[in-house]
């Protein structure tokens, strides 16, 4: 947003997955249903940082020459769930601040469950992409 206040409707930032999927501003806020408003800078470092945390917890995944997989489209929206979803947890403090519309009001109020939702369904994910259960439990 500059300071005029007129929002920057185009901005996007590309983000480079090094091998995983390649990430971007403007799909983390058409997923998320992100407004133009919230600067597109401190989305794009939290989605590297999110980035960084999932791909560490992928590490498993990786081949003998330390190669992420390819995915298939259904693991590659997988992976950019839990990528986003990390990413928005992150992010939600700033959102809270920003937001100061009247409908706005009460959005500080449930964001640590909020927050926690968000990283328990990114963790999930995680798992899904593991192979392992969403829950921690493995088949006997």
């Amino acid at each position: 947003m500059s300071f005029g206040g007129k929002q920057i409707v185009d901005e996007s930032t590309n983000i480079d997955g090094y091998g995983w999927p390649s990430l971007s501003t403007s799909n983390f806020r058409q997923l998320r249903r992100i407004p133009t408003t919230f600067d597109n800078d401190s989305m794009a470092m939290a989605i590297r940082i999110a980035a960084r945390l999932v791909q560490k917890q992928l590490r498993k995944l990786l081949d003998a020459n330390g190669q992420p997989p390819t995915l298939d489209e259904t693991d590659t929206a997988i992976y950019e769930r839990a990528v986003y979803g990390r990413a928005h947890a992150e992010l939600l403090p700033e959102f809270a601040t920003q937001d100061r519309r009247k409908e706005g009001e009460s959005v500080a109020t449930d964001e640590p469950q909020q927050e926690a939702r968000f990283l328990s369904q990114s963790n999930r994910d995680v798992s899904l992409l593991l192979g392992c259960s969403a829950n921690g439990i493995a088949s006997i």
